[in-house]
């Protein structure tokens, strides 16, 4: 329950430089900014909390609604500044916002005041502009409990499938599961196309409807085992046959659907259909999303699904192609790394044969690898992680913060 709110104690005009500054003024309860008809701006609005707790978790939340502002994302920005007694700053952060029905900007964020931090700003901007203006109106900084810890075991499960029929698969699959149970562990992510993997010249790929036989059988176990399972198998929809991914849940079965969006060659010449989704689903721990083997080339995937609040990303994979040669492991490594660091989550890899696997933090480290000869890896996930930058913030923050989405356009444009 939040404690009682606290509006700023005292604001001053602040701008990057002097021929940046916009024009400034107070209309309670509302900081308005405007451009000054240069070429561009960059400044605003600092409201300070001169007595705030060190070590104290606190909310921000600040609306604001922007006039003629040619990109919300650039133009209108918050950032929330801790100060030590020295006037050097302890720690800073973006205040990221979301866009509401009625065109107003809400920006909230929760983050705990350094150890050293005697009291905070509040720098209110608009940046980057030659035209607009805007309203900042009722900030508050409010103190709050600090959240349980959220921490899970997270276990790779693999190894050499029979390959015999979808049904031997499927049973193999099935006893993955309860080893995963065995070490403890809340969330278990298995291989890539599990029910028809190594089962050559199968009618329709081996695919199975979903729902269907298998997955109930999937969903029996799940429950049996009391863990969430990840997998992909081959779906057979009408017609159609998708690469999809599956999380369930031991106690709702079928949470979650994922169709590979980027098919591997071989895929595409056996007539697979590809998806043109990124769900993201909340689970009763957080929020995760799903890649398939082939998605992990391309980098959107993941930047789509954890800009969307995906805190785990899991990866069942048959293998990557970049991964060759005599360093062909370490590269696998490596590239897996990048792509948990890229995106600040946690990235849960699976690969069909038992060989290779990593369970990967946010800053890049390898938290748990797959033990060859049981196919098997478990870590301790901790949700709360944030992988620090050298100049304050944590990347998580920054990325978001610091994105620029109107200059990506030609990655959307059609080609």
């Amino acid at each position: 329950m939040f404690d009682e709110a606290q509006p700023p104690g005292r604001w001053e005009p602040w701008s990057a430089r002097p021929e940046l500054m916009p024009k400034c003024q107070v209309n309670d309860p509302c900081w308005l900014i405007e451009t000054a008809g240069a070429a561009s701006c960059h400044g605003g609005w600092d409201l300070h909390w001169d007595h705030i707790e060190s070590d104290r978790r606190y909310h921000v939340d600040v609306a604001c609604r922007g006039i003629d502002v040619p990109h919300v994302h650039d133009n209108l920005h918050a950032e929330l500044i801790w100060w030590r007694k020295d006037n050097r700053r302890a720690d800073w952060a973006h205040v990221p916002f979301v866009l509401t029905a009625d065109n107003i900007c809400e920006f909230q964020h929760q983050c705990r005041a350094p150890e050293d931090a005697v009291r905070a700003t509040l720098r209110l901007m608009l940046r980057w502009t030659d035209r607009g203006r805007v309203a900042w109106c009722d900030p508050r900084l409010t103190p709050i409990k600090t959240p349980a810890a959220r921490k899970l075991k997270v276990a790779i499960a693999s190894g050499v499938f029979p390959g015999t029929s979808v049904d031997a698969n499927t049973d193999f699959a099935i006893e993955l599961i309860a080893a995963a149970a065995d070490v403890g562990a809340r969330v278990v992510c298995l291989p890539e196309c599990i029910t028809s993997w190594r089962c050559p010249g199968m009618e329709n790929e081996g695919a199975r409807p979903i729902p269907g036989r298998e997955t109930d059988k999937l969903c029996r176990a799940a429950a049996a085992a009391g863990l969430d399972v990840v997998c992909s198998m081959n779906e057979l929809n009408g017609k159609l046959i998708h690469n999809t991914g599956l999380y369930i849940d031991p106690k709702q079965g079928i949470v979650g659907k994922y169709r590979k969006v980027h098919l591997a060659v071989g895929e595409r010449w056996r007539g697979i259909t590809p998806g043109d989704e990124f769900p993201v689903w909340q689970t009763s721990y957080g929020s995760v999303g799903m890649l398939i083997c082939y998605d992990n080339v391309m980098p959107e995937g993941h930047r789509i699904l954890a800009q969307k609040g995906a805190e785990i990303l899991f990866l069942p994979i048959m293998g990557d192609p970049r991964a060759i040669g005599e360093h062909a492991r370490e590269n696998w490594r490596r590239i897996m790394q990048v792509r948990a660091m890229d995106n600040h989550v946690w990235f849960v890899v699976c690969e069909n044969k038992g060989e290779w696997g990593l369970i990967v933090r946010p800053d890049g480290e390898i938290a748990a690898e797959v033990t060859p000869s049981d196919g098997l890896a478990v870590a301790e996930i901790d949700l709360g992680m944030r992988y620090h930058s050298t100049i304050g913030s944590d990347f998580g923050n920054r990325y978001w913060g610091e994105r620029r989405p109107h200059v990506y356009r030609r990655l959307v444009e059609e080609l």
